[in-house]
């Protein structure tokens, strides 16, 4: 199994490979998430600390009570915790976090000027990735898909 010392190494590496030019205008953390068959990553922007707030439920009042501007805020990328199986590829985990660090150099969910309307608008993200030097991991990604749509296939049951 794959540990969130791991899941750190990769996004440090990750960031350093195809991500050292971007401007880090906030922290960025990451952590494995709930186990998701469909959304396999995301990335949020909270307030930096949320300390007696009840976790992410009091990030909303937070978010409330303090302008964003007026608080330090950090990015979060959640993986799921699918991807902590070794049965998973690596590229696979790679691209996820690619992915999410993409809408981070985007503007989204980071403290970075939006450079687009909506975040897969025009297939930016691969677009990215492929100008980036990461083409091998979308195709990776691709194809673990596919394979992973027929495997779920499989296993639904018809009435």
């Amino acid at each position: 199994m794959r540990s969130e010392t791991w899941l750190a190494d990769q996004l440090d590496f990750l960031l350093s490979k195809y991500f050292s030019n971007i401007k880090l205008s906030n922290p960025v953390e990451i952590k494995w998430g709930k186990e998701a068959k469909f959304r396999f990553g995301s990335i949020r922007l909270y307030p930096k600390s949320t300390k007696g707030t009840g976790g992410t439920k009091g990030i909303r009042r937070i978010i409330r009570r303090v302008s964003f501007d007026k608080e330090p805020k950090k990015s979060i990328i959640t993986i799921t915790s699918m991807f902590k199986s070794p049965k998973v590829p690596i590229k696979v985990v790679e691209y996820t976090i690619c992915h999410e660090l993409c809408h981070y150099a985007h503007g989204f969910s980071s403290s970075n000027k939006r450079l687009f309307r909506h975040p897969h608008h025009g297939g930016v993200v691969n677009q990215e990735l492929t100008e980036r030097g990461a083409g091998d991991l979308i195709g990776a990604f691709k194809k673990w898909l596919k394979e992973y749509r027929k495997m779920i296939l499989q296993k639904r049951t018809r009435v």
